[in-house]
């Protein structure tokens, strides 16, 4: 997902990324790994009364078939566990149901779990895998809000601004088995349960990169979509018949006119290779790309997300996500230039978090 910082209330519960690519496979065919960063800011625990969610929809209707719920509870010695329940059907959207535990009693944090039906789990902390230049998503932001368009070059030389930074990373990798073949769809959530009004209340929903950054925040005037609080079934509502023309409304609508304001201020919607007669059409053409806000990909098959490219496989650990949404903004390519940082070639791939 990467959006940092946009959950200051609690950041345990605060979703920085969301990802998804192929492990290794074995003798019973592809595995795939789930996992989400929390904690930007270095939260020192897990939140022990939340839910941290990896939603998995598998016949592609964009509602979760399969829910991996992890909650961090605190035994008497004051020493914090990882329990993940798998829940499947309609229990999967159901933050009252109870679903099947799949790790062991006690299950450590900080160390790989094995789990039942092959699973393997990590939930600890990690370095920060994502890179950026906290000036190019800023400047990207207000020109949303504001219809201009950015000026890049002013802005550098850029440097990872995320460099040697921590998160706090639940992991699964979880075979084909529990998958299945065909394409899915996946995202993340973290929930907290208010008392006040005896409900759990969503907090986070995390997919494509950046998309709370760019469309969520409330900037100046601007109307701004509720990405957080709903579901992936609510971000094509709005979408017109004739969705390069027509008025259009929620967050489809707000993407779409979002996205044209900026294009159509540096006249780069006819830009091939996505060359369009109009800057809603263009905006049109980003806002189906980038909605649903969730990540597909196709088990045992190479990762890879640059939907400028029409590519959307999948989103990794090491790819440039914050210059391949840019590029769906401005419409013309762009990269911040910026190198990956290390990472393992094992589970839970994201390295150990800096010593100090």
């Amino acid at each position: 997902m990467s959006h940092h910082f946009d959950y200051p209330t609690d950041e345990t519960l605060d979703i920085s990324d969301a990802y998804c690519f192929a492990g290794p496979g074995d003798l019973h065919g592809p595995r795939t790994v789930f996992g989400m960063n929390t904690s930007p800011f270095g939260a020192p625990t897990w939140n022990a009364a939340g839910y941290y969610e990896l939603k998995v929809d598998t016949d592609g209707d964009y509602v979760e078939d399969i829910t991996f719920r992890a909650t961090f509870p605190i035994g008497s010695d004051g020493t914090q566990y990882v329990q993940v329940e798998q829940l499947t059907g309609a229990a999967a959207t159901d933050r009252t149901a109870s679903g099947t535990v799949i790790t062991p009693p006690n299950a450590p944090v900080g160390e790989v779990v094995e789990c039942s039906n092959g699973i393997k789990l990590f939930a600890g902390q990690r370095l920060d895998p994502f890179r950026n230049y906290i000036p190019y998503p800023v400047t990207t932001t207000n020109c949303l809000a504001a219809g201009t368009f950015p000026d890049f070059p002013s802005l550098g030389p850029a440097h990872n601004d995320f460099a040697n930074t921590a998160v706090r990373s639940y992991v699964l990798e979880v075979p084909v088995a529990i998958t299945g073949r065909r394409r899915v769809h996946f995202w993340a959530s973290t929930a907290y349960f208010d008392t006040g009004h005896n409900t759990w209340v969503q907090t986070q929903r995390a997919g494509k990169p950046d998309m709370t950054t760019f469309f969520g925040f409330a900037l100046g005037s601007a109307k701004v979509a509720d990405y957080n609080s709903t579901a992936p079934t609510i971000d094509l509502v709005g979408r017109p018949r004739h969705p390069a023309t027509d008025p259009a409304s929620g967050i489809w609508g707000q993407v779409r006119d979002n996205i044209a304001a900026v294009v159509e201020a540096g006249g780069t919607y006819d830009n091939r290779p996505h060359k369009f007669p109009t800057a809603r059409a263009y905006g049109a053409w980003a806002a189906d790309a980038l909605l649903p806000n969730v990540i597909a990909f196709t088990p045992g098959t190479v990762a890879l997300w640059d939907p400028w490219f029409d590519i959307q496989n999948g989103k990794g650990i090491i790819e440039d996500i914050a210059s391949n949404i840019i590029k769906m903004i401005v419409n013309q390519d762009f990269s911040s230039g910026l190198e990956p940082g290390p990472v393992l070639d094992y589970f839970p791939y994201l390295s150990p978090p800096p010593a100090s």
